[in-house]
């Protein structure tokens, strides 16, 4: 192979792993049974939902490069009992670096994932600060289900 074309395979080697790079850093760390939760993307929009559907809301904050976060997709969130319990919350996802910062901020989330259950006004009933298993994760939108 001559220098010449050594030098473009370089020069696309190097473009396709930064193009791949920037891709997993800024697309949502989200399995596709979790994609397949009608997420929100507003607060406001999910708290206006969660009044008129009578329902809490479950504000799932996440990063894109947490390990745990995609777990919780791959497996609790992918769950057929979740999510059919999820029916009876209003989700709402954000990432806690970008569009959720300020409400990571307001609610105090320290680690990822982080999921707070809140009521209608914006109240936080219940936390769950890690990753949990889809029977943990059940249990605990039980106790939030009788708290509202």
């Amino acid at each position: 192979m001559t220098q010449k074309w050594l030098g473009v395979l370089v020069v696309v080697l190097v473009l396709g792993l930064g193009i791949s790079a920037w891709r997993s850093e800024h697309t949502p760390a989200m399995s596709t049974a979790a994609s397949a939760i009608g997420w929100e993307r507003d607060f406001e929009t999910a708290l206006a939902r969660a009044s008129s559907d009578r329902k809490p809301v479950m504000l799932d904050f996440y990063t894109t490069w947490c390990g745990w976060c995609k777990r919780l997709d791959q497996t609790t969130l992918a769950d057929g009992q979740v999510q059919k319990a999820l029916a009876g919350v209003v989700p709402l996802r954000l990432d806690a670096e970008r569009e959720g910062r300020e409400l990571a901020q307001r609610f105090g989330v320290r680690s990822f994932p982080t999921i707070i259950f809140l009521d209608a006004s914006g109240q936080e009933i219940e936390r769950i600060p890690g990753f949990v298993g889809p029977d943990a994760f059940l249990q605990r939108l039980d106790e939030v289900f009788k708290k509202v």
